[in-house]
């Protein structure tokens, strides 16, 4: 006589794989990230406001990513390349670009201190410049 198989019930597998994702979700590791402002642009036709770059866990890194003014407000823009699509309208795809929530968060949060960082130096270079003016035209 054949053995019965045992059977879980239904929805229970699902579960099982559902609370498998959620702890793997959860042991997602971010390696370091290091951002740098590599070039501030101040032009008024033109909604990007600095190029970055990162390195990543020491061991690599990312060049060409963009902060971008838009009316919703800066974004972080990962190099991409663009395609035309079977309807002729022009699309972008990331060519490099983090693979999970919690990285692209920790590399956009990275980016944006520098940016903020880079604005605050420029903004106490003016100034400083500003200051020293009016004693060089004084001599």
């Amino acid at each position: 006589m054949a053995a019965k198989k045992e059977t879980a019930p239904k929805g229970t597998a699902q579960k099982q794989n559902k609370a498998k994702e959620e702890t793997q979700k959860q042991k997602v590791s971010v390696p370091s990230i290091e951002a740098r402002i590599d070039r501030l642009i101040d032009r008024e036709d033109s909604s990007i406001r600095a190029v970055a770059s990162v390195n990543i866990g020491e061991a690599f890194a990312v060049h060409g990513i963009k902060v971008i003014d838009s009316y919703k407000g800066l974004f972080v823009s990962m190099p991409s390349e663009s395609y035309t699509d079977k309807d002729g309208n022009k699309q972008y795809r990331e060519t490099c670009h983090p693979i999970n929530g919690a990285a692209r968060n920790e590399l956009v949060q990275k980016v944006q201190d520098a940016y903020r960082q880079a604005l605050e130096e420029q903004q106490s270079e003016n100034e400083a410049q500003a200051e020293s003016e009016p004693l060089a035209q004084g001599m």
